[in-house]
């Protein structure tokens, strides 16, 4: 009686699945979803990079203009170390402290290799704080962040939400204005 069950059981959902589908869902041996942005994404924001002074940024989707020390990397697909485009880390105002720590305000503007030539920036206020003994290094952890995304274009240009940054920086060039980064964002996107 089970095996009849288990059977009918089985039928059921292989007829359910094949009357919810039909011939304009099927390309080649994918199911087209359609187009759309995945609710949750990462992006690894990699290399060392000495910052330029850039003064009136435009930061894209917006007519917001910034002025500030710019840091330019190539960005990453973490699971396929796969190149996704570059990102440009402003930082707009800066404040150290004696202990090596550093409170500031930064727009984060990635720009992605797509054939719309996709936007994201991000606006942050964070807190690197610098790993003893010897202080070379620092950590940047942003957690929780719902709603730090400013705007988007391309793919993105309808996306709201946040992303968290855990970050871990080579500050040992930092008097030369050179940074070693090793960023992960992670976004995700709000439903309403």
């Amino acid at each position: 009686m089970k095996k009849i069950v288990f059977k009918l059981i089985a039928l059921t959902f292989s007829f359910m699945a094949m009357i919810s589908c039909n011939d304009d869902d099927y390309n080649g041996n994918v199911v087209d979803e359609g187009p759309g942005v995945p609710l949750m994404f990462n992006v690894n924001a990699k290399g060392t990079v000495t910052g330029e002074l850039v003064e009136d940024y435009l930061l894209p989707g917006t007519e917001l203009k910034v002025s500030g020390n710019a840091f330019a990397m190539p960005i990453f697909n973490p699971a396929t170390d796969e190149s996704m485009g570059t990102v440009t880390d402003i930082s707009v105002q800066a404040e150290t402290f004696e202990d090596g720590s550093m409170f500031a305000e930064n727009y984060t503007v990635f720009y992605f290799d797509d054939e719309q030539e996709s936007t994201l920036v991000l606006h942050n206020l964070i807190d690197m704080v610098p790993v003893p003994p010897t202080f070379m290094n620092a950590f940047i952890k942003k957690e929780h962040t719902v709603d730090n995304v400013v705007s988007g274009t391309g793919v993105f240009s309808d996306f709201s939400g946040g992303a968290t940054l855990n970050a871990s920086l080579d500050m040992k060039d930092f008097g030369e204005n050179t940074v070693g980064f090793d960023c992960m964002y992670g976004f995700t996107k709000t439903v309403f």
